[in-house]
């Protein structure tokens, strides 16, 4: 039992008493599948109230509601000081039975900080986490890391990978109440440095939980809401399989007029995660709502374009995808908070290593769910189970096993760590955060049918037009910059020209030459970290330069910064 965090059911105004006595550093509460009702808003507004400056409030629950409770302390105005939204840390956790969607596995875990108010420069944010350590595991099939490190093996840690915000390290278990469980809370109590003295656990008493939801931000967007620039599209029929230059809101605007009951059967969105804007002498909370506002507008839009039944999906940062999900679940019906845990870089505290997928379907219709189950008969029209979490992902070892039978499967759940983000330059087109062809196809495949007409308002790179059309499905994208929208239609030509000559749906794409030094990266980061364990410290750049003159350059050539590569000589120490 965790000696920590001293449990107590709040009941307000009876907990006032015993929570008078002074401020806390960290505080969790229990969340659990409650939503934010009246005493829910009294529990948060109490925690608050305690956590003194710098403190870390940690709150656990299901997706759909915690989404909720997020929202509220990200919008509420906390008078005693705001508080920071630092992290939403997926568990792999739960263990449920599927129903008819995904495997339903994700337990979420927000991390806020108490910002000081008093202070001008920005409150120190602390975790432990050098205590904590995930232990490397080792593939099933060929005994090399389940993590391919790509080269930096040098810069694993003995002790275990850093912590990054997806845990799928702690057993997976039945969930039969709202309490945090205690190996989780041990792990908080790590991190947070908590002791009996500084950590309190607040919990709901059953008695008070009731299903009345607080609805936060009630009511439909402003007709012209932020963001929404120019006019009106002329548009006079909806045209499939094209690519629209403008402004998805006021498009969303006019495809509504034109089809009321809705024409999309499925639509994604992968927007921009900040305006890229000028913002004067505005602050940043003006800024983040403008953002926010504009979001809920196309959000509005795409949920009232889709026919019933219709699925919506939209990627974001976890940090605004706690207020999609709170706007959406007064729109739709929610499904998963799926997290796509894309392959992180091995170093860092705490690393943000995951993007939230909120999936949502639109009442009145039959959702479609195209999925064969673990030991049912695999088509091609379905998508398949992934493949077990035992295995590596390296194409050599995946080629070797499944010819040598070796091909176990899980269920496919709402963690995905199967599809990566694009690493290499010679597979990216000019988008900062173009995403990989597998992640489309998956999506488009598992929620709509062959003639399904998909809709994506920013365009980007043309990865959802291209997925669609190789699933044999109809699409209509916009973006309001025409660099992407030319992007988009030379690259789905290029793919039609492809299919006509060779049979396949493929865009050639030019080798990219890259200068490089003399030295490899791997060479620097060795010579670095033994120079390090010789002085007992980080080596200076004067140090570098003077027992191995040349060796400065070669950094520059390999690194953004030097800093850069400094960093790795940590390791060593």
């Amino acid at each position: 039992m965790n000696q920590t965090f001293p449990r107590i059911d709040f009941h307000a105004p009876t907990a006032t008493a015993a929570l008078a006595a002074g401020s806390k550093d960290v505080i969790a509460v229990s969340a659990g599948d409650d939503p934010l009702n009246e005493p829910a808003v009294g529990l948060l507004a109490e925690a608050v109230r305690l956590l003194g400056p710098g403190g870390r409030l940690w709150i656990y629950g299901s997706p759909r509601e915690l989404a909720g409770w997020g929202e509220q302390l990200l919008t509420a105005s906390a008078p005693t000081g705001p508080m920071v939204f630092k992290y939403w840390i997926a568990l792999d956790l739960a263990e449920r039975p599927r129903d008819h969607f995904l495997q339903p596995n994700h337990q979420g875990l927000l991390l806020f900080m108490k910002r000081d108010v008093t202070r001008k420069s920005p409150t120190q944010f602390r975790l432990n986490t050098a205590e904590v350590r995930v232990p490397h595991v080792n593939c099933a099939a060929c005994g090399l890391n389940v993590k391919d490190w790509g080269g930096k093996k040098h810069l694993m840690n003995p002790r275990g990978a850093a912590p990054a915000d997806v845990w799928r390290d702690l057993p997976r278990r039945p969930l039969r109440d709202g309490v945090i469980p205690a190996d989780v809370l041990s792990r908080i109590s790590i991190l947070s440095e908590a002791t009996v003295e500084n950590s309190l656990h607040l919990a709901l008493p059953s008695d008070l939980k009731s299903s009345a939801r607080v609805l936060l931000g009630q009511g439909e967007p402003p007709a012209a809401a932020a963001g929404s620039e120019g006019n009106d599209f002329k548009l006079t029929a909806l045209e499939f399989d094209h690519v629209y230059l403008g402004d998805c809101v006021s498009f969303l605007r006019r495809v509504k007029a034109l089809h009321p009951g809705g024409v999309f059967d499925l639509a994604f969105a992968d927007p921009p995660y900040n305006l890229q804007k000028n913002y004067g002498k505005w602050d940043d909370a003006l800024a983040e709502q403008h953002y926010l506002d504009w979001c809920q507008a196309w959000l509005a839009g795409m949920a009232d374009t889709l026919k019933p039944g219709g699925s919506l999906l939209v990627l974001n940062l976890p940090k605004w995808a706690v207020h999609h999900a709170a706007f959406l679940n007064r729109r739709l019906d929610f499904r998963h908070w799926i997290v796509w845990e894309a392959l992180s870089d091995p170093r860092g505290k705490l690393m943000p290593a995951h993007y939230a997928l909120l999936y949502y379907t639109k009442p009145g219709g039959k959702p479609t769910f195209n999925y064969a189950p673990v030991g049912t008969k695999s088509r091609s029209h379905l998508v398949q189970p992934p493949d077990s979490l035992k295995y590596c992902l390296r194409a050599k070892c995946v080629k070797s096993r499944k010819a040598a039978g070796d091909d176990a499967k899980v269920e496919l759940s709402d963690i995905w760590s199967d599809i990566h983000r694009i690493k290499h330059k010679r597979d990216r087109d000019a988008h900062p955060c173009q995403l990989p062809e597998k992640l489309m196809e998956r999506i488009i495949k598992l929620t709509t049918r062959p003639g399904d007409v998909v809709f994506d308002p920013f365009c980007g790179a043309g990865t959802t037009a291209m997925a669609a059309v190789k699933l044999g499905r109809k699409f209509v994208v916009t973006d309001v910059d025409a660099d992407y929208v030319r992007i988009t239609k030379d690259k789905l030509a290029a793919m039609s020209e492809h299919m006509d000559l060779f049979g396949e749906f493929a865009v050639p794409r030019a080798s990219v030459l890259r200068t490089r030094g003399e030295v490899s990266k791997r060479e620097i980061e060795l010579y670095l970290q033994a120079l390090a364990r010789k002085l007992g410290r980080v080596p200076t750049e004067a140090e570098v330069a003077a027992d191995r003159p040349g060796l400065l350059r070669e950094i520059d050539l390999t690194y953004a910064t030097r800093s850069a590569a400094f960093k790795r000589a940590k390791l060593a120490l």
